[in-house]
């Protein structure tokens, strides 16, 4: 899978903290096992790609595909997406009704083309 996002613009800022507070609590989520609070923090589309992709339920699925758990850095946003980088993974995320949601995590570059990605939706 591809997440064919183009890096254009940069925002940070409030909406940048709050994206970045996303990001954070979800790779804290990843590190404490809980695949439960992970969970939470996904977008419809990426739960049901992970649900999909693992044959198990969320919570299960989420740990079971070893995604980096490490901080997250500084968010960078353009309107309602952002793009944290971690130590060895860059996270999207997009604002949805109820806050700011992962769409694609376990996400590598693949140098002009777009990131490949473990979880995408």
């Amino acid at each position: 899978m591809a997440c064919a996002w183009a890096v254009a613009g940069c925002g940070a800022g409030q909406r940048g903290e709050e994206a970045g507070a996303a990001a954070e609590a979800f790779v804290a989520a990843l590190a404490e096992g809980d695949g439960a609070a992970a969970c939470g923090l996904l977008s419809p589309e990426a739960v049901e790609q992970v649900v999909s992709q693992e044959g198990k339920d969320c919570e299960a699925a989420v740990l079971a595909l070893g995604l980096p758990a490490e901080a997250s850095g500084t968010a960078e946003v353009w309107g309602d997406r952002a793009q944290v980088k971690t130590g060895s993974d860059v996270l999207f995320l997009a604002e949805l009704e109820d806050g700011w949601k992962v769409v694609a995590a376990g996400c590598a570059p693949q140098g002009e083309r777009p990131y490949e990605c473990e979880v995408e939706g």
